[in-house]
């Protein structure tokens, strides 16, 4: 069964997108960027943002924390 991918946070500037993809590696989570529709689980979505990071969904909770002491 193949893993289900969920947006972890949305950003309005490619460069935020990836310093957080970066960060989100560094701890061993597996992030992409995408940019425009996609075929991913959306678990919160703000529409005025356009490049959101994706992540596997069983990580959703260690990304939440990684982010929340850089972004929020």
């Amino acid at each position: 069964m193949e893993e289900q991918n969920v947006i972890v946070g949305e950003f309005e500037d490619e460069l935020y997108a990836e310093i957080a993809r970066r960060d989100l590696e560094a701890a061993g989570i597996n992030a992409n960027i995408l940019k425009g529709n996609g075929s991913v689980f959306i678990l919160f979505s703000e529409k005025d943002k356009a490049v959101r990071l994706v992540i596997p969904g069983t990580q959703i909770e260690k990304a939440k924390q990684i982010l929340a002491r850089k972004f929020y």
